[in-house]
């Protein structure tokens, strides 16, 4: 969720459904914000639910090996479930292309969401945080992948053997796909959740930093601009 491994996804961007909807992406905080219901507490029930990604999306990835170039291009889809009591499960599959036809790899995570105060990316926004302090497993999809994993010095993420199409738990371990704060045994991303009165079945989050940079730090937590929304399913 937060340091992909760059090499899963690399690969030459072309005008595709990946490219157009990161372009909506942009376009959308643009929109004219509305929230009559303002409120915390309303916000909470709208986000409850299931929640999908409308196509294929485009995330700038910051370049492990030299964080200071071009961020690298990661394609993925999300799925994101939100509990009414505070938890929430969710799934980002990485691909290998911008029209997300060859996956490499799976995350699988679920915790709790911690609320915060009001964000002004939107007027109704709030700022919280995914603990990642329930469920952190990996599942290889290609052989390529899962190569590379295993190409890793031992214990470099869980412990073990990958193969593909078998999850492994990594829960509470170091891996170095994932980013942990300093003296946190679990990640955590710094966020936002919106939704509008008036569109209440599409989701937003914060939008990610063009430099790549992750949400893995309070001071990234995004303050302005909403990522492509995430559609209702249930």
């Amino acid at each position: 969720m937060t340091r992909l491994l760059s090499a899963a996804t690399r690969s030459t961007a072309t005008l595709s459904t990946a490219t157009l909807s990161t372009a909506l992406a942009f376009l959308l905080p643009l929109a004219p914000a509305h929230a009559d219901d303002a409120a915390l507490a309303g916000l909470k029930s709208r986000v409850a639910g299931t929640w999908t990604s409308i196509s294929c999306e485009l995330r700038p990835q910051q370049n492990p090996a030299d964080p200071a170039a071009a961020p690298t291009p990661t394609y993925l889809t999300r799925d994101f479930t939100f509990e009414a009591e505070g938890g929430f499960s969710a799934m980002i599959t990485i691909f290998a292309d911008p029209a997300c036809t060859q996956p490499t790899v799976l995350f699988s995570f679920a915790g709790e969401v911690v609320w915060h105060g009001p964000n002004p990316a939107a007027p109704g926004a709030y700022s919280q945080d995914y603990v990642l302090n329930a469920k952190l497993e990996l599942t290889p999809l290609a052989q390529p992948f899962a190569d590379q994993l295993n190409a890793l010095p031992e214990g470099a993420c869980g412990q073990g053997a990958f193969a593909v199409g078998e999850a492994k738990d990594v829960l509470g371990q170091p891996c170095v796909l994932v980013r942990f704060e300093e003296g946190n045994p679990f990640v955590v991303d710094h966020d936002l959740l919106y939704v509008r009165e008036d569109m209440p079945d599409l989701l937003f989050m914060g939008a990610k930093h063009v430099d790549g940079t992750g949400f893995y730090a309070e001071e990234n937590r995004p303050q302005v601009g909403l990522q492509q929304p995430l559609l209702r399913v249930e």
